[in-house]
């Protein structure tokens, strides 16, 4: 039982800090930050200031996405 519990309490701690790290790009709720508008990267769902944003065409759209690790990884969920 008392593994159990460690090894919860390390996946939440494991979490948390993958979420503090992450992309370094701070996570907005949708509103504009200075008058700029902001983008949805399709993979994460977190918005960006379009300026920061990462942009890329598929499939004839752009889209954005607010890291490298993002778009890596939308574009290797379009593979499947």
């Amino acid at each position: 039982m008392r593994v159990l519990i460690w090894l919860m309490l390390i996946g939440a701690l494991y979490w948390a800090l993958r979420k503090l790290i992450g992309s370094g790009t701070p996570v907005s709720t949708g509103q504009k930050v200075e008058g700029e508008e902001m983008v949805c990267d399709p993979h994460c769902g977190v918005y960006v200031p379009l300026s920061s944003a990462l942009k890329r065409r598929v499939r004839g759209k752009t889209v954005y996405f607010c890291s490298r690790e993002c778009e890596v990884s939308y574009s290797k969920d379009q593979r499947i």
